[in-house]
C-alpha cells in the first residue's frame, strides 16, 4: 500500500497514492543474482504472488527495502494540506516592510548575523528571505522590494486565505554562550529571537508579483538550553569513516516538529537555534544558550549535533577533487538529547569492502551487480543500515556527487547486492553505509517510522568506484 499522511493543525489526512506510473516490485536475491516478482494492482496497493517466506527486496521508485513482513506501507508523512497546490517555482520576488526588529546583525566568523526566515503551519513551506539590498547595523526598520523568498522545502505552494495559509516571519540573530574552552571566546549561535505571524491570505506565486508581507515584529518566548557535548569522543573515529578522512565543522541545530506524529517529527519548519564550532574541534564543550519560540506548544523542538568527516578525492578521469563524506549524529526530541552528554551512540561500520575488495581505495569493478559488504561497528547495536549509491555528475564542467538509490536493511545485515541495471557502463560511483540505532523504525512502515526518534546513526563511506 502507498497511503500518503499529512499532517495539519486539524488531524491528519490520508490518501492513497496511485503507483500505476511507478509500480512497485519485489525482487528475490538468489546465488546468481535476482528474480523479479511484478504485481498487480489489488484493493487499492499491489499484490504479489509466488513470494515465498523470508526476505525480499521491495522496490518503489530508486528505494529498496529488505523486508520479510508480508503487508508493507511505503507512504510517507507530509507536512501540510493534502489539497495543497504547487507553483512550478521554488522561489518568488519579495515585499518586505518590517517594523520592531531587533538591532540588526552583520553576519562575522561562522554566525550568519541577522537574517529572515518564512514558515507556514498549513502548507508545506519554509523559505529564506535573500535581500540584496544593504542593512545598516543596528536598523530596527527594513523596507524592500529588492528580495526572494527562496523555499528551502519544496516548490512555492499556492496560499489559499479561505483554508488557513499564513506564515511566520522570524528573525534570527546572533546570541552568546559562555566562553569557550581554548580560545575563551563567548559561543555564538544564531537564535529565533522575533516574529510576525501573518494572518491567513491568498498569493500564487507567478515570477512577477512579490509576495508582500509588513507588520510589526514581536518578541517572543525565551528558553534556555544547556547541553554537554564531548566533542573528542568523535574526533579518533575519522579514520573509520575512511581512512583518509578528516574532521570537519560539527554543527547542532533545535528545529521545530510543526504537527509531527507522536514519536517524531515531519519535514522541515524552520530553526529556533543553531551553532557550528571550528573544524576539528575536540574539547568537551559545556554551555548554554538562550532561544526564542513562537510556535505552540504541540510544535515539539527536536535537536540534533552532527560531527561531519571528508575525505577528498581526485575522480577517476581527473578533474577537481570531490568531498566523500560522512558523518556521527545523534537527533532526539531536545529534552531527550540534553538530558546527559551527548556523545556518539553508534560508531561507523567496519570493513567496507566491493566484492570483497576494499572500498577505500579507487578502482574499476568488473561485476554488473556488486556486493557492498561491511562489519558490524565496533560499539553500539543499530537496528537498521541504510546504504546509498551516488554517482559522479559531469554536467556542464560542474563535478558533484548526487545520490542515485537507497537501500534500507535490519541491523542484523551485514552485505546488498546491487540488482542489475543500477550501475550504468563507464560511470563514476561512490557508496556510503549508515548504522542506524532506531528503536522505532518498522519495517512495515519504513518510510513512515523513518520520520520517528530518536536516531542515531554512524557512516562509513567508499572511495569511488567506477564501471567499465
Amino acid at each position: 500500500m502507498n497511503t500518503e499522511r499529512y499532517f495539519t493543525a486539524v488531524g491528519v489526512a490520508l490518501r492513497s497514492k496511485d503507483m500505476s506510473s511507478s509500480p512497485p516490485e519485489v525482487l528475490l536475491r538468489t546465488s546468481g543474482g535476482f528474480n523479479r516478482i511484478t504485481g498487480t494492482p489489488h484493493n487499492g496497493g499491489y499484490r504479489f504472488l509466488g513470494v515465498p517466506q523470508g526476505e525480499f527486496y521491495l522496490r518503489t521508485g530508486g528505494t529498496y527495502i529488505l523486508t520479510d513482513e508480508r503487508h508493507v506501507e511505503i507512504g510517507r508523512n507530509i507536512l501540510g494540506r493534502a489539497d495543497t497546490v504547487y507553483s512550478p517555482r521554488s522561489s518568488t520576488p519579495l515585499h518586505l516592510n518590517l517594523t520592531n526588529l531587533a538591532p540588526w546583525q552583520q553576519s562575522a566568523g561562522l554566525t550568519t548575523g541577522s537574517r529572515i526566515q518564512l514558515v507556514s503551519g498549513s502548507v508545506d513551506f519554509t523559505g529564506d528571505a535573500l535581500i540584496s539590498d544593504a542593512i545598516s547595523t543596528g536598523a530596527t526598520e527594513l523596507n524592500t522590494q529588492n528580495a526572494i523568498a527562496a523555499a528551502m522545502t519544496n516548490l512555492v505552494p499556492v496560499f489559499e486565505a479561505a483554508k488557513g495559509d499564513g506564515l511566520y516571519v522570524n528573525q534570527h540573530a546572533t546570541v552568546y554562550g559562555q566562553p569557550l574552552p581554548l580560545s575563551n571566546a563567548r559561543l555564538a549561535a544564531n537564535s529565533l529571537v522575533r516574529s510576525l505571524q501573518v494572518p491567513a491570505f491568498d498569493f500564487t506565486a507567478d515570477d512577477i508579483t512579490p509576495l508582500a508581507i509588513s507588520g510589526a515584529l514581536q518578541d517572543v518566548p525565551t528558553s534556555e538550553v544547556s547541553f554537554e557535548w564531548r566533542l573528542g569522543a568523535y574526533t579518533p573515529h575519522a579514520s573509520n569513516v575512511h581512512p583518509s578522512a578528516s574532521p570537519r565543522i560539527p554543527s547542532f541545530f533545535i528545529d521545530v516538529a510543526a504537527h509531527g506524529p507522536e514519536a517524531g517529527w515531519v519535514g522541515y519548519s524552520g530553526e529556533i537555534l543553531s551553532f557550528a564550532l571550528e573544524a576539528g574541534a575536540a574539547f568537551t564543550l559545556t554551555n548554554r544558550l538562550p532561544y526564542g519560540n513562537p510556535y505552540p506548544s504541540s510544535w515539539r523542538l527536536v535537536a540534533s549535533a552532527t560531527y561531519p568527516f571528508r575525505t577528498m578525492e581526485v575522480p577517476p578521469g581527473g578533474g577537481p577533487a570531490i568531498g566523500l563524506s560522512g558523518s556521527i549524529a545523534s537527533t532526539d526530541y531536545l529534552e531527550n538529547l540534553v538530558a546527559g552528554p551527548i556523545i556518539p551512540r553508534l560508531t561507523p561500520p567496519r570493513a567496507l569492502s566491493i566484492d570483497g575488495i576494499p572500498a577505500t581505495s579507487q578502482r574499476v569493478v568488473g561485476n554488473t551487480s556488486p556486493v557492498i559488504s561491511w562489519q558490524p561497528p565496533a560499539n553500539g547495536a543499530p537496528t537498521t543500515y541504510r546504504v546509498r549509491l551516488y554517482r559522479l555528475d559531469r554536467d556542464g564542467g560542474f563535478v558533484s556527487v548526487m545520490p542515485q538509490n537507497t537501500f534500507f536493511l535490519p541491523g542484523t545485515a551485514t552485505d546488498v547486492r546491487l540488482p542489475p541495471g543500477l550501475l550504468a557502463p563507464n560511470t563514476v560511483y561512490s557508496v556510503r553505509v549508515m548504522a542506524m540505532d532506531s528503536p522505532n523504525f518498522d519495517f512495515a512502515t519504513p518510510l513512515y517510522t523513518n520520520d520517528q526518534l530518536p536516531v542515531y546513526s554512524a557512516d562509513t563511506v567508499s572511495s569511488f568506484f567506477s564501471t567499465p
